[in-house]
């Protein structure tokens, strides 16, 4: 358990540090496989394969923070898409062990988004594949469609 992360500011810091700390990094990985292999939801050894090569200190790639953050996102957003039910267990699990949960990254998500929106412009890969997975999300929503034009305007422009 990381006790250290006790007050806001360092849980904060240390949630957002977590794909430039590659060690933090596959726990936070392999504690959400390792949880959803528990509770019987499928085989995750693809997963597995990629954890190692993208936690890995030496590994040489020039891109290896980028593919750090992907598999974050890319974990993260796989173990969000089995819904409350196993959110509702994973999420307890995940701040007694961590101190931060996978709604601390969605809440992020959403501020990050709601900026671009104001702002008017994706400006990287990170952002337009944060307002792509974002459409992915809502489309079917009809609800939705004013917001689903305006993120698909963004993408077009990037």
């Amino acid at each position: 358990m990381y006790d250290m992360i006790e007050n806001t500011d360092k849980k904060k810091s240390i949630k957002l540090e977590l794909p430039k700390n590659p060690e933090l990094l596959g726990k936070w990985c392999l504690f959400i496989l390792d949880f959803l292999e528990k509770i019987g939801v499928g085989d995750m050894s693809i997963w597995r394969e990629c954890i190692p090569e993208a936690c890995d200190v030496n590994w040489k790639f020039n891109y290896r923070l980028q593919a750090r953050k992907e598999l974050l996102h890319d974990i993260n957003e796989f173990a969000m898409d089995f819904g409350q039910p196993v959110l509702h267990i994973l999420n307890p699990a995940l701040r007694q062990e961590f101190g931060f949960d996978l709604n601390d990254f969605s809440n992020r998500n959403n501020r990050r988004i709601q900026n671009i929106l104001k702002r008017g412009v994706i400006r990287n890969e990170e952002e337009y594949r944060l307002v792509s997975d974002k459409v992915e999300e809502i489309y079917a929503d009809d609800s939705q469609e004013q917001l689903v034009n305006q993120f698909n305007e963004l993408l077009a422009a990037y």
